[in-house]
């Protein structure tokens, strides 16, 4: 779906809150004050903040499996190549939107959350077209045999989550401190990058 400017704001502005106050401490009077407009702008363009925060998921996860798949069927570049090109959009996409991972990660953990099954979903299409991936490299005799996909996706996942959200933590510990938050950012997200291109590989192509 297109969004005018004015929705991406109010979008863009919920996403914020949603991931610093968590979506029940969000009212919808916050996030019209938050992006300049009117209550009833809101009202009009999404119906309710349960509507809105179900926009904000699927505008990610539709754009997010879309340039997954694109990534992994690019048969112009070798096998080595799309796995380093997954990699590294699943880290921009992770690090580089802190407010909507954490929204994320919030959900995640609220049981009676309704973009929960969005998430699942979301989540077990992605492993679908990660394996889809990884046994066609299989087949070609590229990867290994006994690999654990979803030990793989959990592994991408949880790592580069973990730098996101505990990003000034490992500042501190790398002393990393005269680095700006935009400096840190590009740093993280080609170290992580690297470190888990490093671990792949060596999960999918050495004996590990």
């Amino acid at each position: 779906m297109e969004y005018n400017p004015k929705q991406l704001l109010i979008l863009e502005s919920a996403e914020k809150l949603f991931a610093s106050h968590g979506f029940h401490a969000t009212s919808v009077r916050d996030i019209a004050h938050e992006a300049g407009v009117n209550i009833a702008m809101i009202s009009y363009y999404f119906g309710s903040k349960e509507k809105l925060i179900e926009s904000i998921f699927l505008k990610r996860i539709i754009n997010w499996k879309a340039l997954l798949t694109e990534t992994l069927a690019d048969n112009s570049k070798t096998y080595i190549e799309r796995l380093d090109s997954l990699i590294e959009n699943f880290v921009l996409r992770i690090i580089g939107n802190p407010c909507f991972n954490l929204m994320m990660m919030r959900a995640q953990i609220q049981a009676d959350m309704l973009v929960n099954d969005l998430i699942h979903e979301s989540k077990k299409e992605v492993y679908e077209v990660i394996g889809t991936f990884i046994n066609a490299g299989q087949e070609q005799g590229v990867f290994n045999k006994d690999v654990d996909v979803l030990m793989m996706v959990a592994t991408l996942t949880g790592t580069t989550n973990h730098i996101m959200s505990t990003r000034h933590h490992f500042q501190r510990m790398s002393n990393l401190e005269h680095l700006t938050d935009s400096e840190l950012q590009e740093y993280l997200i080609i170290h992580t990058s690297n470190h888990l291109k490093n671990l792949f590989k060596a999960i999918l192509i050495h004996e590990a």
